[in-house]
């Protein structure tokens, strides 16, 4: 009986010890993704981005945020009508964003779960716009042309944030984090490029009229805290 005991708390100990030595967080060498969790709000789950980090230690990680977004959208202005030769008319409008987020960060001690760190990194951003207006066009003969109202414009960003968070690992190598931080950015916007199709001289025909221009421009230089309003959801492998 003593030995069926003294076995049973000598595995009851082994396990104790096992699980308290559990490795949660980091001890270097892994890599990590992550995702947004947005649980109050209309998308529970978002993809703004993929953040990716590599712990070269148990205490340091480089990161790297990579954003890549397409919009398009299509409206018809104008039914096509064939009594009254009118043609079908579309506005098109288009983005294209990217955003490149290489950073640094420094893990300080916590516990076997919470990971608590600072660090910081800079955001780089390209963005450019298009922009059509189709135009019904009647020439003098009474035949019906198709015109139009393009504009292209874009901006440049830089940013530079410090950043403090940490991750809590709810079991191995899957944690919940979220990240406050202190930055400056800029944005600067590119020389807008327009194109026109309209009416020749004497309205007999079309021609095609281009430029450069700035009207409507907005330059944007901003300092000051801001905060992820969602949680982060990561794992490591």
């Amino acid at each position: 009986m003593k030995r069926q005991l003294l076995a049973a708390v000598v595995i009851l100990a082994s396990v104790a010890s096992t699980e308290a030595q559990a490795q949660y967080r980091p001890a270097g060498g892994e890599k990590n993704l992550e995702l947004m969790v947005a649980p109050l709000g209309g998308s529970p789950i978002t993809m703004a981005g993929i953040k990716y980090r590599k712990f070269n230690s148990a205490t340091k990680a480089m990161r790297m945020g990579v954003f890549l977004g397409f919009d398009n959208k299509t409206t018809i202005t104008q039914d096509e009508n064939s009594e009254t030769k009118a043609l079908e008319l579309k506005k098109k409008e288009s983005s294209i964003t990217i955003t490149v987020q290489p950073g640094i960060e420094k893990h300080m001690a916590g516990t076997e779960r919470l990971s608590p760190y600072f660090g910081g990194y800079l955001d780089l951003s390209y963005t450019t716009k298009n922009k059509k207006d189709e135009t019904d066009l009647v020439l003098t003969n009474g035949n019906h042309e198709l015109g139009y109202d393009q504009t292209k414009s874009g901006s440049l960003g830089i940013g530079l944030n410090a950043v403090a968070g940490f991750d809590y690992y709810l079991a191995k190598s899957i944690y919940l984090g979220t990240e406050l931080g202190f930055g400056l950015s800029t944005t600067m916007p590119m020389a807008n490029k327009t194109e026109s199709v309209v009416p020749n001289d004497d309205n007999t025909g079309t021609k095609t009229v281009s430029g450069d221009g700035k009207k409507d421009n907005v330059s944007k230089f901003q300092v000051g805290p801001n905060v992820v309003g969602q949680l982060r959801l990561g794992w490591l492998f």
